[in-house]
């Protein structure tokens, strides 16, 4: 057997082997960037993908001669793109906040930070409009436990791009990119270039219309209708920072709290739990307090909904806690548990205010 023939081989022998790993790597990431998502009041879909047998023995073919590998070890670096994960947003407005956020819950390759690859290739001249950002990203070690473990240190793509950028991403990618293919002809070619800019102007009008959607939100009254309707209604009082940070856990303990409205908002935790100021200076307060104690995980970001988080502690705390009390022992309580019973030490220890 040649040798390159039995390398290939030896390759894809060891990726059927270990291939499970990939795929419980993928769907893991996509659980928690679907999580993140949900928690910043990103609207977009998450998808994953792991690489099949085919498609990996189809890239080692097309690779081999031109690489010159030593071994399987080889192979396996240069590939890499087992698992992928694909964040497709609705408009791009999200994106680097998206990836700020992922920069924040994962680990990187190099030094623990996330790699990231902004690749924006438009070109009327080449008729190039492939637009995503890439992360090489690996799970933290705290989340490389039990069924889990086998999964330290391996790498995942996150690709994030709009659902527009997607559209043509994937097209292209099929059409184009493959060269078993033969190559597109002239009218593809034009086509692929009509649809790119169809896409780029359809992330325009998107970005309009949810501009549009959230001026309806805002002058609603009554009960909020759901998380997006939320933070349109709230971030009003609170311009200065980006409320939609952290709105999933404020959204579900004004739920849980039954504050379903502005009007349940301000009667009953004050006017004052509305004001910016006051509530950043009661957060300050409290993550001072968690410094001294070096307890800065569960500190609060007064650049975000944490700002009316505050407010339903020093109104709520024992309900807070309440709440989130008796659920699974798997895992680490949720974070809004940790930081409620952190807040009721502060309050007692401060002399402040307690539950009415």
């Amino acid at each position: 057997m040649p040798v390159n023939e039995q390398l290939i081989r030896e390759s894809v022998d060891r990726y059927e082997r270990e291939r499970d790993r990939f795929v419980k790597l993928s769907g893991r990431i996509a659980d928690i960037c679907r999580t993140e998502v949900d928690e910043h009041a990103i609207r977009a879909q998450v998808t994953s993908r792991t690489k099949t047998v085919k498609s990996f023995e189809g890239k080692v073919r097309r690779r081999v001669d031109s690489k010159k590998y030593e071994d399987v070890d080889d192979v396996f670096r240069d590939i890499g793109d087992f698992s992928g994960v694909r964040i497709a947003l609705y408009q791009p407005e999200d994106e680097w906040r998206t990836v700020t956020v992922l920069e924040d819950r994962f680990r990187g390759p190099v030094d623990g930070k996330v790699e990231v690859d902004e690749k924006d290739k438009f070109d009327i001249e080449e008729k190039k409009f492939y637009k995503a950002t890439h992360c090489q990203v690996h799970l933290p070690e705290e989340d490389c436990v039990e069924d889990y473990e086998n999964l330290l240190g391996a790498e995942c793509e996150i690709q994030v791009c709009t659902m527009m950028a997607h559209l043509w991403n994937e097209i292209e990618h099929e059409i184009a990119y493959k060269p078993e293919s033969g190559g597109p002809s002239e009218v593809e070619l034009g086509l692929l270039e009509s649809l790119g800019f169809l896409t780029r102007s359809g992330d325009a009008l998107i970005a309009r219309l949810l501009e549009a959607n959230v001026v309806r939100m805002t002058n609603q009254s009554g009960d909020f209708m759901d998380m997006h309707d939320f933070v349109a209604r709230l971030r009003g009082f609170y311009s200065q920072i980006s409320f939609a940070q952290n709105a999933g856990r404020a959204f579900e303990a004004a739920r849980a709290l039954r504050l379903n409205s502005i009007e349940d908002i301000e009667r009953n935790l004050g006017r004052n739990a509305l004001e910016y100021e006051i509530a950043r200076d009661k957060i300050l307060a409290f993550n001072q307090y968690l410094r001294r104690l070096d307890r800065v995980e569960l500190q609060l970001n007064p650049k975000s909904a944490d700002l009316l988080v505050i407010g339903m502690l020093e109104k709520y705390v024992d309900k807070i806690i309440e709440h989130h009390s008796g659920g699974p022992d798997k895992g680490r309580p949720p974070l809004i548990l940790r930081a409620a019973k952190a807040y009721k030490e502060f309050s007692e220890s401060s002399g402040g205010p307690k539950e009415r």
